[in-house]
This record gives structure tokens, C-alpha cells and sequence, in this order.
């Protein structure tokens, strides 16, 4: 869109500037296309939607002096499932969380989840675990710099009753 708007305000602009070099009828052939361009365009945003059915959100809690327990929670959109961690082979993408390395703390075990619902999966015609509405994932560390500032990558799969999407998100933790 702002290409489009770029384009007009520049041949806007060479019109104005050089009015005598065109005839009526070229002005009205240029603005014509531009109308149509950016109808187009309009028509062009209004059916791509970026599906994104689940919301991922984070807080931390204080343990100890130097020991953490970073909390990441998946607000999963209605008809929507997303799957655990551990999932079967040949089955759907697993929910993975990769932490940054960093020198100001170290990972304390590996991530945990909720307990969720095992059932069977139709999709992959297998049983998997997986969660819906809400799924919470905690993650111990061993803080060694304070002010720590923690990122993260998420990759998972949620599905719903038609259709299978790959997510991706960067999540970010301040201590």
C-alpha cells in the first residue's frame, strides 16, 4: 500500500509539474489506471487474512536469589488445538521453545507443560496430546547477571477442524 501511495503522489506529482506536456485525454488515462490499481490493491488486502489462532503471552516469578521460572502461556483461539511438546512420530509439528544462549543464566531442566488431553487426532489418525483454549509452559533458570534480558523462539502447529498451521514467535523475558 505505501508503494501504491509512492507511485501516485509521484505521478501527481510529474503531472502537476508538467501539465503542458500532456493532453486532457493521458490525464484521464492516468488516473483512470490509478483507480483502477488501487481498487485492486483494496480488493487484494481484503481477502488475504493473516491467520494467527494462537497468542502467546509471558511473565516470570522469582524463586530465589538467582533462580527463576520463566512462564509462557498459549491463549488458543476457539476450534483451534495446539500440540504438546511430545508428540508421536509421523505425527503433527511438536510445540518447541529454543532459548537464546546467553552468559547471563543457564537453563535449569527442560520446559514443562500442562497435562492436557490425549485423544485421538483424526487429522493425523494417531493419539496426541494437545491443549485448547489456554496452555501454560514453564521453564526453570539459574540467573547469573541481574537485569537480565531473556529471548526465546516458539515453533509449533495448531490446528482446527479444516485446516493445520505452522506458528512461529519471539517471546522475551526482562529480569
Amino acid at each position: 500500500m505505501k508503494k501504491l501511495s509512492l507511485i501516485f503522489l509521484i505521478i501527481t506529482f510529474i503531472s502537476c509539474k508538467n501539465e503542458s506536456k500532456y493532453y486532457e485525454s493521458d490525464k484521464d488515462k492516468i488516473n483512470t489506471e490509478i483507480s483502477s490499481s488501487s481498487k485492486a490493491t483494496e480488493k487484494t488486502n481484503t481477502s488475504l487474512q493473516i491467520v494467527e489462532p494462537v497468542k502467546w503471552t509471558t511473565k516470570t516469578k522469582k524463586i530465589s536469589e538467582t533462580d527463576y521460572e520463566l512462564i509462557i502461556v498459549a491463549n488458543i483461539e476457539q476450534g483451534y488445538h495446539l500440540y504438546s511438546q511430545k508428540v508421536p512420530d509421523n505425527g503433527p509439528l511438536p510445540t518447541v521453545f529454543i532459548f537464546e544462549n546467553s552468559d547471563d543464566y543457564g537453563l535449569i531442566g527442560t520446559t514443562s507443560e500442562e497435562e492436557g488431553r490425549t485423544v485421538h487426532d483424526p487429522t493425523f489418525e494417531m493419539e496426541i496430546k494437545s491443549f485448547k483454549n489456554k496452555a501454560t509452559f514453564k521453564q526453570l533458570i539459574k540467573l547469573k547477571n541481574k537485569n537480565s534480558k531473556i529471548m526465546a523462539e516458539i515453533e509449533f502447529m495448531s490446528c482446527n477442524d479444516t485446516q493445520c498451521l505452522n506458528g512461529y514467535s519471539d517471546i522475551e523475558f526482562q529480569i
